[in-house]
């Protein structure tokens, strides 16, 4: 309950460092790493370079919606698993059938009316991946 609006407008008003560092930044947010940054910023049309100081209150909702979305899909689905991840019950997850940009460097974007590319950029020696059209302002 404490990550809503409020908080997130106190943490990033006039922050210079990019939207993706602050999502995968623990003491931002918990839970949020690398593979469900490049998700949440995809639901929320935003691009990942996109410095925090120029993040509109419409781009903070989108956030905080789109963040809680993929952390209960994902917890859902069982977490990611991308090379040997399994849970507790020694199962692997399920969420990366839902991947949207995760790893699909090159593919089409799957958001309707939209003919982008997903592009893969290192962000902090990160892979970071978004769709070159429909998250390009």
């Amino acid at each position: 309950s404490k990550f809503n609006l409020d908080y997130i407008h106190s943490k990033l008003k006039g922050k210079k460092k990019n939207i993706k560092n602050f999502l995968i930044d623990q003491s931002f947010v918990s839970g949020i790493g690398n593979i469900y940054a490049s998700e949440i910023l995809f639901l929320s049309r935003i691009n990942p370079v996109k410095k925090a100081k120029n993040l509109r209150k419409d781009d903070y909702k989108k956030i905080l919606i789109n963040s809680k979305k993929v952390l209960i899909e994902a917890i859902n689905k069982g977490g990611s698993s991308i090379k040997n991840f399994k849970n507790i019950s020694g199962k692997y997850g399920g969420f990366q059938s839902e991947f949207k940009v995760y790893q699909r460097e090159g593919l089409k974007c799957k958001r309707t009316n939209c003919f982008g590319i997903i592009k893969k950029k290192s962000i902090t020696n990160r892979s970071t991946f978004f769709c070159n059209s429909c998250q390009n302002s």
